[in-house]
């Protein structure tokens, strides 16, 4: 009886392990695509919680073009699509204690352009420099959200 409560553990234990390797650990990662120019002085409303990151770029306007928010398990991608063929890919490589491992790409026509990757605490915020757009550039900021 001992032999297979003790067996019985060790499968629960396993199977268990298995899982949360299988799963990984999720991350929720926030995409906004903004429009900064030199038209004129303004920032978009849902812009203020990155004012100071923003303010450190060379832009007098900033305007949220588009939201996306993704909730990825280790391994997983989310897909966006950008102006001109262009597909933003965000892939979370891993998370570890509030720390998410980012891959972050960008296609055109299928063909990749732009690959780095990033670890970006919760709440931490990564400005990404785009191509040009209208009258100025497109900016990716890119957050790790919590829970």
């Amino acid at each position: 009886m001992k032999k297979l409560l003790l067996l019985g553990i060790i499968s629960t234990v396993f199977i268990t392990s298995l899982s949360s390797i299988a799963l990984g650990e999720e991350a929720g990662i926030g995409v906004r695509v903004i429009l900064a120019s030199h038209q004129e002085k303004a920032l978009d409303a849902r812009l203020q919680d990155i004012q100071k990151n923003l303010d450190t770029l060379n832009y007098s306007s900033y305007q949220l073009l588009q939201e996306r928010s993704f909730r990825l398990a280790q391994g997983q991608s989310g897909q966006l699509p950008l102006t001109g063929n262009k597909e933003l890919y965000v892939k979370l490589l891993q998370e570890q204690g509030g720390t998410a491992e980012i891959a972050v790409e960008i296609l055109q026509g299928g063909k990749g352009i732009f690959k780095t990757t990033a670890k970006l605490k919760k709440g931490g915020t990564l400005l990404i420099g785009g191509p040009k757009h209208e009258e100025g550039v497109l900016i990716l900021a890119i957050a790790a959200q919590g829970p």
